[in-house]
């Protein structure tokens, strides 16, 4: 005969097994459970999800806010599509409100205002990827509408994606450049360049051994003006002389001071003729660009202004010869 099974030893045992149920929830969940949560699904589209699994971390500015719940794959036939949902859930309590009230339109003022999900590498050793939330005004809000149960909040391109398309977009450019033409051209340019370089040594070297040339003609013609200008200048301080001598004899005979005068101006005259003539065949040679060409213009117009002074003086002893003794009246 079987015995009878007492309801209240079962009935103990279906509250102890409850009992001890909800203690290991409390002790290993950390009273998650009863902790209220925010849930929302993200679309990564066209990015790699490796290294992010369900529990990686959901932060806000590197601070942990939540965690990965699911991460599933879903098929679009018609559209011939896969998407790959990520599903997150936000502890509210790790926001503190300063002012106003907790409302599901707060997530959306500030989705307006640039808040963005965006992967971001933990370690590059052991490539874990968490999902991190800031501020990115001025990006797109793109929503795919997939999954209207929950919440969807947009995402951004993590940095690596965004380097990633910026080097396959530098390397797609680079590849459609025509790079043998522009090889080409470019020898063609550096051919065209030692051409053009040869040429300017060709005609620098002949136009450096006539400038020595030059150089060594006005070095002969200065010496030349300097053989001449020196009897002349003996020329000219003994006609001072003369003259010298001739006014300290102003007692003398009149017409004897006259005429010595009058050949002191001669020889005067000729020796600054003679001095005029050198200075000119000088300047024919130099060449006009030469500092010395100037020199030889400037001593030329003092010859001919003392010229013309020894004239005008000859003129009027000639007419006034009493001049000498009792000077300009």
């Amino acid at each position: 005969m079987a015995t009878k099974t007492n309801p209240k030893i079962i009935g103990g045992f279906v509250v102890g097994a409850i009992a001890l149920t909800v203690a290991g929830l409390l002790a290993f969940g950390g009273g998650s459970y009863f902790k209220p949560t925010s849930r929302a699904v993200l679309f990564f589209e066209g990015q790699s999800l490796a290294g992010l699994d369900v529990g990686s971390p959901v932060t806000f500015r590197g601070i942990k806010v939540g965690n990965v719940t699911n991460i599933k794959l879903e098929y679009d036939v018609a559209a011939q599509h896969l998407y790959i949902p990520v599903y997150i859930q936000i502890d509210p309590d790790k926001f503190q409100l300063l002012n106003g009230e907790r409302s599901e339109n707060n997530i959306q003022t500030l989705v307006q205002r640039g808040l963005r999900a965006q992967l971001e590498v933990q370690s590059l050793v052991t490539g874990q990827v968490n999902v991190n939330f800031d501020f990115h005004p001025g990006t797109p809000i793109t929503l795919t509408g997939l999954d209207r149960s929950v919440q969807e909040l947009p995402t951004v391109p993590s940095e690596l994606s965004a380097l990633k398309a910026s080097v396959a977009g530098a390397l797609d450019r680079i590849s459609k450049l025509p790079l043998e033409k522009i090889a080409d051209e470019l020898s063609n340019v550096l051919q065209s360049a030692d051409s053009t370089l040869k040429d300017v040594d060709a005609q620098v070297k002949p136009l450096g051994e006539s400038f020595k040339s030059t150089s060594d003609q006005a070095g002969q013609v200065l010496a030349n003006i300097d053989a001449q200008l020196k009897p002349l200048a003996e020329s000219l301080r003994a006609t001072s002389e003369q003259a010298n001598k001739l006014l300290s004899n102003a007692d003398a005979d009149l017409p004897q001071l006259v005429a010595a005068a009058q050949q002191v101006m001669k020889s005067a005259n000729i020796a600054l003729s003679q001095a005029d003539q050198t200075l000119r065949a000088a300047q024919n040679v130099v060449s006009p660009d030469a500092p010395v060409f100037y020199e030889i213009t400037s001593t030329l117009r003092e010859i001919k202004s003392a010229a013309s002074s020894l004239r005008l003086l000859a003129e009027y002893l000639e007419r006034n010869p009493n001049a000498l003794l009792t000077g300009k009246k």
